[in-house]
């Protein structure tokens, strides 16, 4: 590996986070819109953080790496973390992120067929931009 190469790994090793959110936004850049259209199955007077946060919450959790509720709670419960987070799901900040029984409690209740649109959504969107994709090479080879 040359040097560029291994600047570039370490310069990944640093931002997870944030190189998966520039390739979410790239191909699949309404995520959040659609985290935010899914029912909220949790009664409307003690809601404090909307579906999309909620959802995003656990979004940032699996893309960390992080394997338990109380890890996610003790890990996002840093200031930077919490702004960061706020900040890429494009909401206003609070003080905090959802607490991990908070979450146990929203993901009970949640209908799994709500995720299961999107998890369709997203392989639609991804299976028709590869072949608008293939389409424009062979078009390129027919031109030549």
């Amino acid at each position: 590996m040359n040097r560029e190469q291994e600047r570039a790994k370490r310069k990944l090793e640093k931002t997870p986070v944030v190189e998966c959110n520039k390739i979410q936004n790239k191909y699949y850049p309404e995520l959040f819109a659609r985290f935010a259209e899914v029912d909220n199955p949790r009664n409307q007077s003690y809601i404090e953080y909307p579906v999309r946060v909620m959802l995003g919450t656990m979004y940032y959790k699996y893309i960390g790496g992080i394997l338990s509720m109380q890890e996610m709670t003790r890990k996002f419960n840093d200031d930077a973390v919490v702004e960061d987070l706020y900040s890429f799901m494009s909401e206003e900040k609070k003080e905090y992120l959802p607490h991990g029984v908070t979450e146990n409690g929203f993901l009970a209740r949640l209908n799994p067929e709500e995720l299961e649109k999107i998890q369709k959504d997203i392989l639609l969107t991804m299976t028709l931009e590869a072949m608008a994709a293939s389409e424009d090479t062979i078009n390129a080879e027919l031109s030549i």
